[in-house]
């Protein structure tokens, strides 16, 4: 059962001990005591509610009656294995300078210790964060994305001004060694910050039923697509378009594969030809559902310490969506009017694309290129 935070409160009941009086037995028939029996008293379990980001379900209310927090987390070669992406409810990848990708992080429902590298902040990362009214958390940036950042009211939490937050360890060089955690950033940010809202949900999350309904369809389709090769029927026209492999042409270190599990119904994820693990864990990563949003790239002016330009990435306005859901793709375009706006996914005939509860990666991908898929 799932409530929202404002109809539901937790109760929490503590069974009671039953207090039993041993009567003693008055018969004709001798003495004795007579039992009584007893009867159990149910502990009532907390209700589930609904993480609004992730879909899933969890327990109680301080899940999700918080800020999202979230955080830039590097992904240069020399920072891999990352950690802690595979606790997010929602990860952007974005192209910076150079061509090298960088992820953010939104977190929500569940604890991450630890997470990173983190690194510094984009200019598209404000219009990203805005509508999440989350906590953001980076290591510094650009002079113009700084004062962008101040004038946009979001909740900062620069390394820089919150040096308490974050940490950094021994095992690899600078700036690749910087790190936090939800626990850590929910210190700092939590009495600085606080939150009196309700945290708006960006998706629409497919039921069960309508999973296992998908899962068997595409089965059948893959049957179907088998036996035309066999025997061509000039009549056969797929029902839908089945997905095992997507293929995103970020420059070459940083070029993603996606590989469909039916099993778990989930994209097992691969970068530059490998699989992508999370250092605290050693598991891959994997997206329940993939988004590919197609969106210009311009020079900001911004450039890093070697003079390239860090691009910006237009996620204001509309554009082409590919949709990557239970091993099928979903043609789809991508709208965000304003920057308190939630990037909206729908589908040809206007209709809101539904994911797969869990972790959503969305990759921003520049027009100029394409992602495959097999």
């Amino acid at each position: 059962m799932t409530l929202s935070r404002k109809a539901v409160s937790l109760l929490l009941c503590a069974a009671l001990p039953l207090l039993v009086l041993a009567v003693p037995g008055c018969s004709w028939f001798g003495g004795g005591e007579k039992e009584v029996s007893r009867k159990a008293i149910a502990v009532e379990e907390p209700e589930l509610v609904t993480c609004p980001l992730c879909g899933l379900a969890v327990s109680g209310l301080p899940a999700i009656d918080r800020r999202p927090l979230a955080v830039k987390v590097e992904n240069d070669p020399a920072a891999r294995p990352q950690s802690g992406l595979d606790k997010a409810c929602v990860v952007y990848e974005e192209v910076t300078e150079g061509g090298i990708t960088r992820f953010m992080a939104v977190y929500l429902c569940r604890e991450a210790d630890p997470i990173g590298p983190v690194r510094s902040a984009r200019p598209a990362d404000i219009d990203l964060v805005f509508p999440y009214n989350a906590i953001f958390a980076h290591c510094g940036g650009g002079e113009p994305t700084l004062a962008a950042i101040q004038a946009s009211g979001i909740a900062d939490l620069d390394q820089f001004a919150w040096p308490g937050a974050y940490w950094r360890t021994r095992d690899r060089r600078a700036p690749h060694n910087l790190y936090t955690s939800t626990a850590r950033l929910r210190a700092s940010g939590d009495p600085a910050f606080p939150f009196h809202g309700e945290v708006a949900s960006p998706f629409e999350f497919l039921s069960d039923r309508q999973q296992a309904r998908m899962e068997s369809e595409r089965a059948r389709e893959i049957k179907k697509a088998a036996a035309q090769q066999s025997s061509p029927d000039p009549g056969y026209a797929p029902s839908m378009t089945v997905v095992n492999n997507i293929y995103i042409p970020y420059t070459a270190v940083c070029a993603v594969q996606y590989s469909y599990d039916s099993g778990s119904g989930r994209f097992m994820r691969f970068v530059a030809g490998k699989p992508h693990i999370d250092r605290a864990t050693s598991g891959q990563l994997a997206a329940d559902s993939v988004i590919v949003q197609y969106v210009t790239e311009v020079p900001s002016g911004i450039v890093d310490v070697n003079g390239v330009d860090s691009p910006d990435l237009g996620v204001l306005g509309t554009g082409r969506a590919q949709v990557f859901v239970r091993g099928r793709l979903v043609d789809a375009n991508w709208s965000k009017g304003t920057r308190a706006e939630h990037t909206r996914y729908t589908d040809n005939d206007g209709k809101a694309v539904e994911l797969k509860p869990g972790i959503t990666w969305i990759e921003l991908v520049p027009t100029t290129k394409q992602a495959t898929f097999d």
